[in-house]
């Protein structure tokens, strides 16, 4: 009986309470951090798939607590936003620090100095290699030269299991480095040395390499472009002076390590090879259903935009255009984003020959967002309390045809990603090319060398020459495979296949 009364009494106290005991009421749920409640708001506001995520919907808010729920049951803001990602969504990132990341934009970062990529030599056998060195970088002074090989990394034998852990940008690392010789009808590893190379802060032109090559008549000039800044806009236009007044009868662009960038700085690249102007399309960016009035065409340029002292595009200067009618574009594995962009819109109006492998496809588009008030694009505004910010995709960039490229460009001769080959294992005569061979990482012809083999396919095609074969008698050694890294390019540059907005770009009023 008098366990009972106890009951009874229970449920009086409960009855008088509420059932909030049950339940939780609002104010008794945790509010998330500012950084979480800022990840969802710009998700919801921009974020190009905000349709198809139904933790995104307009409505999932209304539900205080089920909302507040949501976001605390992720540990972190960045645990949230990688939840927030849609299946299809391989290249919205999370910004730890975007102070840090602007200077990355700018090409300001700790790094070792060189880019670099990994070669399968056998099942169990795996080895880095050396894409190219920037000047006045530790790698420069360690001696690196383009396409040396190494098979350690602080003493880590290079593995399927640890090639994309052992080589981080803001540590000092010791390489062993090696070479490969012929054997009678194949090749050998041969040790070299052990060499140390530091991390340091890098500054990194992206114009890497500009020649001119006088052959047969024809004066052909090359520039090894690896990432589209917005910060050197005078310096590609000084480079396309000089192939002005050198002039020029064709142009080779060599895109194979240029992962992207920003989306004026591709349109400037696009209007100093064309001559093409503010009464030519460039391309529509366009955004989702929700932000679909903020969509717009882009068009090429007539002057080159500068940034002031305020980093603002306030000033400009007169451009150095080719107005050319072809152009020849080196291309890889790793050619993304901005750069194919820069494929496709020139499409509609020039002869564009493709050379090498086939491209990454990311034909989307993303934008800086930081904790502020929407449009959330203002970062003299942020929350003063963290630096987190997230760059999210937000539109798909589609040429003056209509025509977008999700699957990038393959070049003459690649089939079943591949390039195909003769009956006698030779190469199909064709633009399909594969750096990556044993002869050419014995050989390690320079950038703008005539001897390297892709720039040396477009010098045939111009001067109407084909392609060289090999002779019968000689050995054709092996060509290798680079291992795919997901999600773009595996190299010095952090973020390195992003393709950005500049604010400025977005209009912000509302129809």
């Amino acid at each position: 009986m008098k366990n009972l009364r106890l009951i009874w009494v229970l449920l009086l106290v409960l009855m008088i309470g509420g059932c909030d005991l049950f339940t939780g009421s609002d104010d008794e749920i945790k509010e998330p951090t500012a950084e979480k409640k800022f990840m969802w708001n710009a998700m919801n506001y921009w974020y190009y798939w905000q349709g198809e995520v139904d933790e995104l919907d307009d409505e999932f808010n209304d539900d205080k607590s089920k909302f507040y729920n949501y976001l605390n049951n992720n540990s972190d803001a960045e645990e949230l936003f990688e939840s927030l990602r849609h299946p299809e969504d391989d290249f919205s990132f999370f910004i730890d620090d975007y102070e840090e990341f602007q200077d990355e934009q700018d090409g300001v970062y700790a790094a070792l100095g060189f880019n670099y990529g990994f070669i399968r030599i056998s099942q169990t056998e795996y080895m880095g290699y050396v894409r190219y060195v920037i000047p006045n970088t530790p790698a420069e002074e360690a001696g690196f030269k383009r396409l040396d090989l190494f098979t350690e990394v602080d003493g880590n034998t290079i593995t399927e299991n640890n090639y994309l852990d052992l080589l981080t940008s803001d540590s000092n690392h010791e390489l062993t480095m090696v070479h490969l010789e012929r054997t009678e009808d194949d090749f050998t590893i041969v040790e070299d040395s052990t060499v140390s190379v530091n991390s340091e802060e890098v500054v990194e032109d992206p114009v890497l390499k500009t020649e001119v090559i006088d052959t047969a008549g024809v004066s052909i000039g090359y520039i090894s472009y690896n990432a589209f800044r917005d910060n050197y806009h005078s310096r590609l236009n000084e480079v396309f002076g000089e192939f002005q007044s050198q002039n020029i009868d064709d142009l080779v662009l060599d895109l194979r390590y240029n992962g992207g960038g920003s989306v004026l700085t591709s349109q400037l690249l696009a209007s100093l090879i064309s001559g093409l102007g503010s009464n030519d399309k460039y391309a529509t960016l366009a955004y989702n259903e929700k932000r679909s009035e903020r969509s717009r065409d882009l068009y090429f340029l007539d002057e080159v935009p500068l940034k002031d002292e305020d980093d603002e595009f306030n000033n400009s200067e007169p451009i150095n255009n080719l107005s050319l009618s072809t152009v020849y574009i080196l291309v890889s594995r790793s050619t993304a984003s901005a750069s194919e962009a820069v494929i496709n819109s020139l499409k509609p109006y020039m002869d564009v020959t493709i050379i090498g492998l086939k491209t990454v496809g990311k034909d989307e588009g993303s934008l800086t967002l930081y904790d502020t008030s929407p449009p959330y694009l203002d970062d003299s505004d942020a929350n003063p309390d963290h630096k987190k910010a997230i760059q999210p995709i937000v539109t798909k960039i589609i040429n003056s045809q209509g025509s977008d490229y999700p699957d990038g460009f393959a070049p003459d001769g690649y089939v079943n990603g591949e390039c195909a080959e003769n009956a006698d294992g030779s190469d199909v005569v064709d633009n399909c090319i594969n750096e990556i061979t044993v002869d050419n990482l014995i050989e390690r012809p320079a950038l703008g060398s005539p001897d390297e083999p892709l720039f040396s396919r477009a010098i045939d095609l111009i001067i109407g020459q084909t392609a060289k074969q090999k002779q019968a008698t000689e050995t054709r050694l092996p060509t290798l495979r680079e291992i795919e890294i997901k999600n773009g390019v595996q190299d010095l540059r952090p973020n390195g296949n992003g393709m950005y907005i500049e604010p400025f770009m977005v209009p912000t009023d509302e129809k």
